[in-house]
């Protein structure tokens, strides 16, 4: 019997016009983020799908790179996914922590609706949302998938521990009691191949993926295996070690609001490359936050408007408006001044231009809608179109997609998360904290 859907990560259908990053934000954050933890990104959860990812690897080893199922769509790694996925549906009960699972609410709903998973009934993007698509990154990072996604050195090393945890000697080589475990789900791929969607299976066959691969409870010597290659390879080995370090002295994972005093703290005592990169982070974030919140400002104004337009008079007399100019000028001198950052992120210079002329209210709703236009306008692979709509007088109103009703009274000191709390998260798992 089906219970409740399983909770699974936003699985959109498609991009919305210009949906994401009205400031443009995001690219210089990526950058940022990847000198510090280039493996990592924030929409990983469990680290445990690495090791689904290398078992399915082994499992889809015979088929060719062009190989796909009767729908003429779907890879073999995929078909894999397919079934791992239903098994976390259908055995529910044997999960440790059903969270944070991708495509379950897809997988639950076909099951639901009597419909065998397919790639109609999945993840529109399974190679973005699928838990695949999320950890491809990483699992190439580790030196456990190559860039085909076939078992690649380090690989074969989890798999191999990952087989000695559950007592599956000969998963990987053929001659023990894991052969036949693997040949069960070598089959069902195969049936999937044929059929272009899962097949029907015992509940034995369900509820033994659920056990041995739950992303919430890997064994004690994948566990290490994994621990070794997240510290050598989740970025540089020196800047990991260095946040490992800090991370375990905190003793538990962290939550957003924790990151930007840890990262603060943790300049004071690493290198000076490190150093430098944690400033840089410092100083973009005091730059991005004010520009954020000033442009979501603008919104919750205009959508209190009703359908009117507004102007720089409805922001001058916002309580948030001295504030937002005192802290956008703050950031800009900041970016303005910090070598290293304007070195790897020039563009930093235009925008610092940009909002310069800044003094008060009338500045900022001036400049925050231009900007906001540049970045719609340049776009690609096509421009988009502003989140505003102009009036006469220079005034605006809010396009009905993007209003927001509730003033952006935000805490979090950084607009963006640099990977630390999912990295902890990781470190969590696989038990550094114990």
């Amino acid at each position: 019997m089906l219970r409740a859907p399983l909770i699974s990560e936003y699985d959109p259908s498609e991009e919305g016009e210009g949906s994401i990053d009205p400031m443009g934000l995001q690219p210089a954050y990526e950058r940022l983020a990847d000198r510090l933890l280039s493996a990592v990104t924030v929409r990983m959860g469990r680290p445990r799908f690495v090791t689904a990812m290398a078992v399915g690897a082994v499992v889809c080893q015979d088929w060719d790179e062009e190989a796909v199922a009767k729908d003429e769509v779907t890879p073999p790694w995929l078909v894999f996914e397919w079934f791992v996925v239903e098994a976390f549906v259908r055995a529910r009960e044997s999960l440790h922590e059903p969270r944070g699972i991708p495509g379950v609410q897809k997988v639950e709903r076909a099951l639901r609706n009597q419909r065998q998973v397919s790639a109609s009934a999945y993840l529109k993007t399974p190679t973005v949302f699928g838990f695949s698509g999320v950890f491809r990154r990483l699992a190439r990072h580790l030196g456990v998938l190559t860039e085909e996604g076939r078992l690649d050195s380090d690989g074969y090393e989890l798999v191999s521990a990952w087989a000695k945890d559950q007592e599956l000697a000969g998963f990987l080589d053929g001659s023990g009691p894991g052969i036949a475990f693997r040949d069960r789900l070598r089959r069902a791929v195969q049936q999937g191949m044929e059929q272009g969607h899962t097949s029907y299976q015992p509940s034995a066959f369900w509820q033994e993926i659920s056990v041995r691969l739950d992303p919430a409870r890997p064994g004690m010597n994948e566990r290490r295996i994994l621990l070794q290659l997240l510290a050598n390879r989740s970025g540089d080995p020196e800047k990991v070690g260095a946040l490992i370090a800090v991370l375990k002295a905190v003793g538990g994972p962290l939550d957003a609001a924790d990151e930007p005093p840890l990262l603060r703290g943790l300049g004071h005592k690493a290198s000076f490359e490190l150093q430098e990169l944690l400033s840089a982070i410092d100083d973009y974030e005091a730059f991005c936050r004010p520009t954020l919140d000033a442009f979501n400002w603008l919104r919750y104004l205009s959508t209190s408007a009703q359908g009117a337009l507004i102007g720089a008079d409805e922001l001058a007399t916002c309580r948030a408006s001295p504030k937002l100019v005192r802290a956008l000028r703050d950031g800009l001198s900041r970016i303005g001044a910090n070598a290293r950052l304007l070195e790897w992120e020039p563009h930093l210079v235009n925008a610092k231009a940009h909002f310069e002329t800044v003094r008060d209210a009338e500045d900022l709703f001036a400049t925050v809608l231009a900007y906001h236009e540049k970045v719609q306008r340049d776009k690609l692979p096509e421009s988009k179109r502003s989140w505003f709509e102009r009036g006469r007088d220079q005034k605006v109103v809010v396009r009905p997609g993007y209003a927001l009703d509730e003033a952006p009274e935000n805490p979090l000191a950084y607009v963006h998360e640099y990977r630390t709390p999912t990295f902890s998260r990781f470190l969590a798992d696989l038990g550094a904290f114990e």
